[in-house]
């Protein structure tokens, strides 16, 4: 079943245009050879589009590099003001916050009505928590649309 739904994702994001971002945690402790983090988030994928003038849609696929004991990933919709990125206020539902505990990761997907003529971006920040007492957080952003 996850190889099905792991296979859908992949042909959805493929047709809406897809940013990967691939955010593995290193700790060198100052030395040459970076190590790899046992706890983080492993990968994050955009799959963004502009389905009219007025109408964009994103899915985001966070992926851990363990069970995460409690997850939280947040998802913002940002517009480009005046050079920077900034919050999309004049936006119903600009921040959706997903939560939830025991899983290797979460597949999101949600809409938007915006504004036409206006670049907005997708700014995910994912946190997983793990019962040693861990917790990692990572912030990852989408390419623009």
């Amino acid at each position: 079943m996850r190889k099905k739904f792991l296979c859908l994702f992949l042909a959805l994001t493929m047709t809406l245009g897809v940013t990967a971002v691939f955010s593995y945690a290193d700790d060198n402790g100052g030395g040459d050879t970076p190590t790899i983090q046992p706890y983080s988030t492993g990968l994050v994928v955009f799959g963004t589009r502009r389905i009219s003038n007025t109408k964009a849609a994103a899915s985001v696929d966070v992926e851990f590099t363990a069970t995460a004991d409690e997850y939280s990933v947040t998802i913002t919709l940002q517009k480009k003001s005046n050079g920077s990125w900034v919050k999309a206020t004049d936006v119903a539902a600009n921040t959706i916050i997903y939560q939830g505990t025991n899983k290797d990761g979460i597949l999101t997907y949600d809409e938007w009505t915006v504004k036409s003529g206006v670049v907005y971006r997708i700014k995910c920040v994912s946190t997983d928590k793990y019962d040693s007492g861990i917790t990692y957080t990572s912030t990852t952003y989408s390419d623009p649309f």
